[in-house]
């Protein structure tokens, strides 16, 4: 997976801030049928994007940093309907409305074509990452997305590295299409193992861990 893609220079970053907006932890930044459709950027913090069962299961789409881009609008968003953003902690993103993104599309069509890019990319790696781990014992899914998830969060701390997001065993879940308990059961197994690490909220990936390649 690629890392988060680098903020756009200053000119674009200024044209791109709109309105900043300051989420706490765990607050709904959008949810399915939002009359209010718009282009975010994350200027600090993390947000997860994910879709409700009908049996009110939660399956995590994507999670993004610093840089990234989401929406809810038709023609940038990570899915169809259904998608809610949830802020994973303090965040402040900008947030562009269509009149915004359609002046920014006239003087910085390059830019904008880009942004594109990068939210069918997040789409790309999502569903190679499920192809990935739809066959995949669950200890080896469980793996799958400390890989994926390490490009963007991934931080060298001695001989691990960590993953700085804080994940819990509903979340990991949610990620993988796994029941909690079954989570709970191996990701104790691996941390027996010598593979994985927790500290605090933290998964810790130690140096040598065999990971399972997503792409």
């Amino acid at each position: 997976m690629n890392p988060a893609i680098p903020l756009p220079s200053m000119p674009l970053v200024e044209s791109l801030s709109g309105r900043l907006v300051n989420y706490s932890k765990k607050e709904i930044i959008f949810q399915p049928f939002s009359l209010s459709k718009n282009l975010y950027m994350i200027h600090s913090g993390k947000v997860k994007l994910y879709k409700n069962s009908e049996e009110g299961r939660k399956t995590i789409l994507t999670v993004l940093g610093k840089g990234e881009f989401f929406s809810n609008m038709p023609r940038f968003s990570l899915d169809d309907e259904g998608v809610y953003a949830e802020s994973i902690d303090s965040t402040v993103v900008g947030v562009l409305n269509y009149k915004q993104v359609d002046r920014l599309s006239v003087a910085h069509h390059h830019d904008v074509t880009e942004i594109y890019s990068s939210l069918n990319q997040q789409m790309k790696e999502r569903n190679q990452f499920l192809e990935r781990i739809m066959y995949a014992p669950v200890k080896e899914r469980i793996l799958c997305l400390m890989a994926f998830l390490m490009p963007r969060f991934g931080k060298k701390t001695g001989n691990s590295i960590k993953i700085d997001l804080p994940l819990t065993h509903q979340d990991i879940a949610g990620f993988i299409g796994s029941t909690r308990e079954t989570v709970t059961s191996l990701t104790k197994e691996l941390i027996l193992e010598g593979r994985l690490q927790k500290m605090e909220k933290y998964y810790h990936v130690v140096r040598g861990t065999d990971l399972p390649y997503v792409q």
